[in-house]
């Protein structure tokens, strides 16, 4: 895990300006990588590293890093799990190799395959610049949900692209301007995080999951997708009726295993739910040596799930560490934990945390069970649309001026009871989508409440809605297509985002496992019923693992990993008013009037805490 930069000049010349300004955005990311720094500069092309060790811990394995000729270079954030296969084969076509890392991987597959070929053959999480001198060009690639980030600006008059593994990076770093994205603004009100490729800085473009970006003055810069899960599922599926596959089981511990491979001290972040207790099972059968585990502690008993992640660490042998958290605890990390944010975001206080122990634990990488809901269905909102498919049916079957009618005295009825589900329902809309059907089941912030919020018209959130979400007519309750949103929206723009930001805030790598493309596409391909059932949570991941831990895990009320934000929002309610109102992207007397129905009862305590976030973090 490291951090990138760079800069690609399509003029062939780099002023003095510029490289010092990309200098400065390699050095705003030294949280990334404390343990070594490189650069590398030609003519045109300028590479940054900040390097955290995790393989190879050598100064074999230093970046920017070259092949033999010094024709091609890269800079590298992330790992590749299947690193040592793809060597043998490169090593047997004659390929030599300088260091024990996966970066080198890299360099000489690109020799070999060529880029497309070389995406393909990676089994990993991953965000790189590869600089090939022969042919003048740089090549961006993110790997395929999206797991490392990496984001890149074009100057003026397209003379020019700079590239980071943070947006405020590159903003700090003089190479792009603060200027607020407002619909990007208007997609975290209503999604609860900004939707990619929008950042929160309007000329600042996230690079998308499973995508790769030439620049070359032959060519203009535009994303080519080389992954599509829907894509890949299908081709799983048609591969699994031409022969036997590899089980679930097999899949899953083969994928844990993997991420196992590391020179660091390596541990497993662990609650008491089912997912976390999944990989540590797992981790524990395949890790040579004590394998540390950690978890938060409450003093909320509501919310602390020691005891059940203590019987987890018993039964799987691992070495236990606690952290416990306190409301002042949070109060005296909150400025930091506002300066670690990349985006606005309405999660991340808890992988903070963690991560924190992680590193007074002395680890620097750390295996986490995030994936595993979306992978595995593991959220209530599935059996929701299950539960309810004959009720929406039927609302869709209405004629439109009735079904206007339902959803506005629905929208009534969850103002007057402070129930913002019933408000969302709104998001239906005149002509029902995947996308309207995704706001009001996962919606945050319903969208009356965010053109009030920021004084924008309904039309021009139809507009965000458009972009950003599926508009393909809803015709029945398709929960493959929901997932693919939730992975795309909720997963990558909210949870992969904080995982890494959060983590790296105090230079640790998190790896998900869960998020194996192998394993994912052939749990999507279960039929949608062995993913549901009555009382049971993810009863797929139970059958793929039979342990009595997660037995008890599937069986009790789902927790998720959370922190009890609302209780302590309320103990510090004066200053996290005061800190909400601070932003001049939001109407304040609307922001009061929102903070008051929160102390009130009449507001979820996310929406009051996104609230401060802006306040803290965004200006126009």
């Amino acid at each position: 895990m490291c951090g990138i930069s760079g800069y690609y000049s399509f003029t062939g010349e780099i002023s003095s300006e510029h490289a010092a300004a990309t200098r400065r955005v390699t050095s705003l990311l030294a949280h990334r990588g404390p343990d070594d720094c490189g650069l590398f500069q030609d003519r045109s092309v300028i590479l940054g590293h900040r390097r955290l060790s995790i393989l190879d811990l050598s100064a074999d394995g230093h970046q920017p890093m070259c092949n033999e000729d010094s024709t091609v270079w890269i800079a590298f954030n992330g790992e590749i799990y299947n690193f040592q296969e793809l060597r043998n084969t490169l090593a047997e076509a004659g390929h030599r190799f300088r260091s024990r890392s996966d970066t080198e991987v890299l360099i000489h597959g690109y020799e070999e395959w060529g880029i497309e070929k070389l995406l393909g053959k990676l089994r990993g999480m991953f965000a790189f610049a590869l600089y090939d001198s022969a042919k003048s060009r740089v090549i961006l690639a993110r790997d395929r949900f999206g797991i490392k980030p990496l984001y890149y600006v074009q100057g003026p008059e397209d003379r020019w692209i700079a590239f980071a593994s943070e947006t405020k990076a590159l903003v700090e770093g003089g190479l792009a301007s603060s200027e607020l994205d407002r619909r990007a603004l208007a997609g975290f009100l209503l999604l609860g995080s900004v939707p990619a490729p929008r950042t929160i800085r309007r000329q600042i473009a996230c690079l998308p999951a499973g995508h790769y970006l030439v620049l070359s003055r032959d060519c203009k810069p535009q994303p080519r997708r080389y992954w599509d899960f829907a894509e890949a599922t299908a081709a799983e599926w048609d591969r699994q009726q031409s022969g036997p596959v590899p089980s679930v089981a097999e899949t899953l511990q083969q994928a844990v295993t993997s991420h196992l491979i590391s020179d660091a001290q390596l541990g497993v972040f662990l609650s008491g739910g089912m997912d976390s207790a999944a990989i540590a099972a797992l981790a524990s059968r395949g890790y040579a040596g004590p394998l540390k585990t950690l978890t938060i502690t409450f003093g909320e008993g509501a919310f602390d799930e020691a005891a059940e992640a203590r019987a987890a660490s018993r039964a799987f042998g691992t070495d236990h560490h606690e952290m416990r958290v306190t409301s002042g605890d949070f109060i005296g990390e909150l400025p930091k934990f506002l300066a670690a944010m990349d985006q606005p975001t309405n999660d991340g206080v808890n992988t903070y945390f963690v991560s924190k122990a992680a590193r007074e634990a002395g680890l620097k990488v750390v295996l986490s069970g995030l994936g595993g809901d979306e992978v595995f269905w593991g959220y209530r909102h599935y059996a929701w649309l299950e539960g309810r498919a004959p009720w929406l049916k039927m609302l869709l079957g209405l004629p439109s001026p009735l079904r206007r009618t339902v959803q506005a005295a629905a929208g009534l009825y969850g103002r007057a009871s402070g129930q913002e589900k019933w408000r969302r329902l709104g998001a239906l809309g005149d002509r029902p989508t995947t996308g309207g059907l995704y706001l009001a089941a996962r919606g945050f912030f319903p969208a009356l409440q965010v053109s009030q919020l920021l004084g924008v018209s309904p039309s021009e959130l139809e507009k965000l809605v458009e972009e950003t979400l599926a508009t393909d007519s809803l015709r029945r309750m398709d929960g493959a297509a929901f997932n693919r949103l939730e992975m795309q929206r909720y997963l990558h723009d909210q949870l992969l985002r904080d995982a890494d930001v959060f983590s790296m805030a105090h230079s640790i790598e998190t790896r998900i496992p869960f998020l194996d493309h192998e394993l994912a596409c052939r749990v999507a391909c279960l039929p949608a019923a062995a993913k549901r059932s009555n009382g049971i949570n993810k009863p797929a991941l139970l059958g793929a693992l039979p342990h009595p831990i997660l037995a008890a895990a599937a069986g009790r009320k789902k927790m998720g990993f959370t922190f009890p934000l609302g209780r302590w929002l309320i103990d510090n309610l004066e200053p996290m008013r005061e800190m909400a109102q601070q932003s001049d992207a939001l109407d304040t007397r609307e922001t009061g009037r929102l903070f008051q129905a929160f102390g009130a009862g009449r507001l979820h305590w996310s929406r009051a805490w996104a609230m401060v976030v802006l306040g803290a973090t965004v200006r126009q």
